[in-house]
C-alpha cells in the first residue's frame, strides 16, 4: 500500500468584515456593521519569554524557558471610504445639519480682494449658509451695488464667495443680503473617544479554500496610518485600523470556526 500524505491546504483569503461597538455606558455589544471592502486584514501575536539559566557550572547553560506574555493585535486596511468609516478614522461622530429657510438682510462682511468668503460661516455655523438665491452685495452704505462676474463671483450651492481682485470691491466691509433654502447633511465633528471598543468578526468567503471566520470579542480600535486628502497620484483611498485584542472576562481572545456542513 503507498504512503498517505496529507493534503494541502492552499488559501487566497477573502470575506466581509463586521464590527460590533460597545455601549460605553453598559459595554454591551450593539450590533455588527459592515466595513465594506477591506483589502487587508491581518493578525500579529507577540509572545515573551522568561528564561532561566543554571549558575551550577563555570558554563551558563540555558536550563527553562516559559512563554509568560502573550499580544495579540491585528491591521485594517479599508478602502469603503463611508461617512461611518470616516467617523471611526477621525475619532469622530455622524450628526446631521439643518439648515431652516431664511433671509439674510445687509450682513457686514469684510473683505480683501482676491480672497474667498464662505457666507454665513461663524462658530456655531461653521459651514456656513449653503444653497443660497438673490444675493445682492452693496458698499457698506448700501449706497453702490456691486456686479457678479465684475466685482465678484460666487458659488451659489456651496455658499462661496470670491472677491475679483480687478474689480470695485476695495479692502473692508461690504453689505450681503441673500435668500437661503432649507436643506440638510451630515456631518462629522471630532472629540469623540480616539479608541473604540467592539467585537470584530471576519465572515471568510475564500477563493478555493474552505472557509474559516475569526471572531474578536473583546477589541479596542484605533485609527493609523495617514488619510489622503488631496493626492498627485490617481489611487484609491484606504484609511488603516489598529485593533489590541484582548480576552474578555468569561471567554477567549479569538476564535475560529469552521464552515458548518449543509444539511
Amino acid at each position: 500500500m503507498a504512503l498517505i500524505h496529507t493534503s494541502n491546504e492552499y488559501q487566497i483569503p477573502r470575506g466581509r468584515l463586521y464590527w460590533d461597538p460597545r455601549d460605553a455606558a453598559t459595554d454591551a455589544l450593539t450590533g455588527e456593521e459592515e466595513f465594506g471592502n477591506c483589502p487587508s486584514f491581518t493578525i500579529a501575536i507577540e509572545t515573551e519569554k522568561l528564561e532561566h539559566f543554571s549558575s551550577q557550572t563555570g558554563l551558563r547553560e540555558k536550563d527553562d524557558s516559559r512563554v509568560v506574555q502573550v499580544d495579540r493585535s491585528a491591521t485594517v486596511t479599508c478602502d469603503n471610504v463611508s461617512f461611518d468609516n470616516l467617523a471611526k478614522y477621525l475619532s469622530g461622530q455622524v450628526e446631521t445639519v439643518s439648515q431652516t429657510s431664511d433671509a439674510v438682510t445687509a450682513a457686514t462682511l469684510a473683505v480683501i480682494p482676491g480672497r474667498f468668503y464662505q457666507l454665513g460661516r461663524s462658530d456655531t455655523n461653521p459651514a456656513g449658509d449653503r444653497n443660497i438665491s438673490s444675493l445682492v452685495i452693496t458698499d457698506s452704505t448700501a449706497t453702490t451695488t456691486y456686479v457678479a462676474g465684475t466685482d465678484y463671483a460666487v458659488d451659489l450651492v456651496k455658499g462661496r464667495l470670491q472677491i475679483i481682485d480687478a474689480g470695485s470691491i476695495v479692502a473692508g466691509d461690504i453689505k450681503v443680503s441673500y435668500s437661503k433654502a432649507a436643506k440638510s447633511w451630515k456631518r462629522i465633528k471630532t472629540g469623540a473617544a480616539s479608541e473604540l471598543r467592539g467585537a470584530i468578526r471576519v465572515v471568510s468567503d475564500n477563493a478555493g479554500a474552505t472557509n474559516r471566520d475569526y471572531y474578536m470579542p473583546l477589541c479596542i480600535l484605533k485609527p493609523a496610518g495617514e488619510l489622503p486628502v488631496i493626492a498627485e497620484e490617481a489611487e484609491y483611498v484606504t484609511m488603516e485600523f489598529e485593533l489590541e485584542v484582548l480576552t474578555p472576562p468569561n471567554g477567549a481572545a479569538i476564535y475560529l470556526d469552521d464552515a458548518p456542513v449543509a444539511e
